[in-house]
């Protein structure tokens, strides 16, 4: 389990933090030359919106199922379970292959049930059980910093956008639009069980504790 703090920032603040991110920490490997990378991630939920009630009524533990894929390598996908249990985040993760992303997206599950990665098998039984199904997307600019001492990650992330009434993320012919009501950038600090003096007092003067679910905003748009 490791902890996440975040922050909203303005603009204007994110040059002198780079600055001392990059001084101390080491930038992502997978970024692009320019340090950032694009996220495009489809959310699954219940027709219910289970997780969307969840996570905007605060249950203590709740868990989110989501596909992704980075940039635009359409070749390699990564799906995945976020869990929350109180004040502390959890992640597991299987990859998966372009045909069997496909099938997901038209809610075609059926092979899920003889695969032997058990994420698979999991999602099945939530598909069968719940009718959990592609819900919504959600696209943004990340750049990352990551520092071994306490496997720390610190990321900001901006630009997030949803796919106009269409769960489909492969489907890039869509529009995309924003869905931020004002311009800022968001600072995410994750780390297992301490965070060092060194980035936290980085960091510290920028950190204003909220809540803050990219999930949750791109679905206002659906």
């Amino acid at each position: 389990m490791r902890h996440e703090i975040k922050s909203r920032l303005a603009p204007a603040e994110v040059p002198a933090l780079r600055a001392r991110l990059q001084a101390v920490m080491t930038p992502d490997p997978h970024a692009r030359g320019d340090g950032a990378y694009e996220i495009h991630s489809v959310y699954l939920d219940t027709p219910s919106r289970r997780a969307l009630t969840e996570k905007q009524v605060g249950v203590p533990v709740r868990h989110k199922y989501r596909v992704r894929y980075y940039n635009d390598n359409r070749d390699f996908f990564r799906l995945e379970r976020k869990s929350k249990v109180g004040s502390l985040c959890d992640k597991v993760g299987c990859s998966l292959t372009r045909e069997e992303t496909e099938r997901l997206m038209a809610g075609d599950v059926d092979w899920m049930a003889r695969d032997e990665r058990q994420l698979l098998r999991e999602i099945f039984l939530r598909s069968r059980t719940e009718l959990l199904s592609p819900s919504v997307q959600v696209h943004y600019t990340r750049e990352a910093y990551v520092y071994g001492p306490g496997n720390v990650r610190v990321t900001l992330d901006s630009g997030i956008r949803t796919g106009l009434w269409n769960p489909d993320f492969l489907d890039v012919s869509q529009p995309r639009i924003c869905t931020q009501s004002d311009d800022f950038v968001l600072l995410e600090v994750k780390y297992d069980a301490y965070l060092p003096d060194i980035i936290r007092d980085i960091t510290c003067c920028h950190c204003r504790p909220m809540s803050f679910s990219k999930f949750e905003a791109c679905h206002s748009f659906d």
